[in-house]
């Protein structure tokens, strides 16, 4: 009876939420403060994926999905984002019979990095995607290193038996395989971006794969621009100096600790960006041992819809967890050619050029803003970007700024960038922080009231237009701009 009674209510909660655009996580709230325990009362499917990190959660679990239901597995995810412990209530009762057997035959859920322990006491995953550690949200999460200990803790609860897919390039998440031991038989899978994607390169020899798929030399990669703060200056373990071969991206690289153990472990899965269109996805001879395969290692192309270090990472990843549930590359690669995204992270805005996007990065996430404010600068193209912060979070209330100064607006220090518009409440943060770059004062125009922003792009707004902003400012930009969603 108390599990016909949590799937009733959260059945019918989720109906009328649906209604008026709600109900991804009250449904489960209102289920778990009745019953408790309910979750454990529920017949599982054998294959639960999670998927958790600072950033790509939502992204790469739409991706894993895709491959997931192209290959013939009936899959529920959390596709509304709601990642805490209610959410994934919200999504096991919804598509739970009343008697209490979940009606697929693999779960995705998408968890918050804090509240992943806590789900994992409840529903414990088969399979965990630890997607990347960053300086995130520091009014709830403080330090990225905070949050690996809650992500250890979260491995703890979730035994022994979880087969980890974690991002090799970042130490904090190589971390979490050193704390739990690679002594136990994890079969821990490693995913990583190629060396042609890397921004600074101290190797003598360049990768193999750089020269045979593209015929390019290291000699043509930009050196990197760092920003205000370096996290990746210390080892995550016992904080001894960290020592680059290179870098890719904020603290992604090839390391190696200077006092322990703790070192880039060579990858399983790994993607390497060709041009603007094409990724290439391979699965290393270690792979195939661990998945106990005899399939030939493939080096395959990807298209995908505005490729960048943070795309590339999540295709990566989503074939990296496919690997691993036993979906070949070359199967991941067929569900995943020329998809386009419906999660709505990169929209394409009618005004100015063709290629105008809205680019959605967290606010208090500078790892976010950097590879966006990059990827702009990479087109080299005359454009205007906006920068909004009206709203810094939508779950909690904050005025806290600091993060925008953790950003690398230098970035826009570029010939290619003939505009730049400061939004939002908080311009006048915006514009202190701006005054401290390195970007000409003069192409800078301030927006308070974002009722003027439409015109104010008229009257100043040069080539394709790129505005960064995050999820709570989305549709603020949009009706601002007279987009209609």
């Amino acid at each position: 009876m108390k599990v016909f009674l949590a799937v009733f209510i959260c059945k019918t909660l989720y109906f009328l939420g649906k209604r008026v655009g709600k109900g991804s996580s009250l449904p489960g709230k209102v289920a778990l403060r009745l019953f408790p325990d309910v979750l454990g009362c529920l017949s599982l499917p054998d294959m639960i994926i999670a998927v958790t990190g600072s950033n790509g959660k939502t992204t790469t679990s739409e991706l894993i999905v895709r491959v997931l239901k192209a290959n013939g597995r009936n899959v529920g995810w959390n596709y509304e984002g709601s990642n805490q412990t209610e959410g994934v209530a919200t999504l096991l009762l919804r598509i739970a019979s009343f008697s209490g057997k979940v009606k697929r035959d693999t779960i995705v859920m998408v968890c918050d990095e804090r509240y992943a322990k806590w789900i994992f006491k409840k529903v414990r995953p088969t399979v965990l995607l630890v997607t990347n550690l960053c300086r995130d949200q520091l009014t709830r999460n403080g330090h990225p290193e905070f949050v690996e200990d809650c992500l250890r803790e979260a491995i703890e609860a979730a035994g022994e038996g979880v087969q980890l897919v974690l991002n090799a390039d970042d130490p904090y998440v190589a971390a979490l395989a050193f704390w739990s031991g690679e002594t136990q038989d994890r079969g821990t899978v490693h995913l990583s971006c190629n060396k042609s994607l890397q921004t600074k390169l101290r190797t003598d020899e360049p990768s193999p794969c750089l020269v045979s798929w593209f015929g390019v030399s290291p000699d043509n990669i930009a050196p990197p621009r760092m920003g205000m703060y370096d996290d990746g200056a210390f080892c995550p373990v016992c904080k001894a100096r960290m020592v680059y071969k290179y870098r890719i991206a904020g603290h992604y690289g090839s390391y190696s600790c200077s006092s322990c153990r703790l070192k880039r472990n060579e990858p399983d899965v790994e993607v390497a960006i060709q041009d603007r269109g094409t990724v290439h996805l391979s699965c290393n001879k270690s792979l195939q041992t661990k998945l106990r395969t005899d399939e030939p290692s493939p080096c395959l192309a990807l298209k995908i819809k505005q490729p960048s270090i943070t795309n590339a990472y999540n295709y990566c990843a989503a074939v990296a967890v496919a690997e691993a549930v036993g979906v070949s590359v070359s199967d991941s690669v067929k569900a995943l050619d020329n998809y386009e995204l419906t999660g709505g992270r990169v929209i394409s805005l009618p005004v100015g050029g063709s290629d105008s996007l809205l680019l959605l990065s967290k606010h208090e996430n500078s790892f976010a803003y950097d590879c966006s404010l990059s990827w702009i600068v990479q087109q080299k193209k005359p454009c205007t970007v906006i920068v909004l912060v009206d709203a810094i979070s939508r779950k909690y209330y904050t005025s806290e700024t600091s993060w925008l100064w953790d950003i690398d607006f230098d970035l826009l220090a570029d010939d290619n960038v003939k505009c730049i518009i400061l939004a939002g409440r908080y311009v006048n943060e915006l514009a202190a922080r701006f005054a401290m770059s390195a970007v000409d004062q003069t192409k800078i125009k301030y927006v308070a009231d974002l009722s003027g922003l439409s015109v104010c792009l008229d009257r100043n707004g040069s080539g394709s237009i790129y505005a960064v902003t995050c999820f709570s400012d989305k549709t603020k930009l949009l009706k601002a701009l007279y987009i209609k969603q």
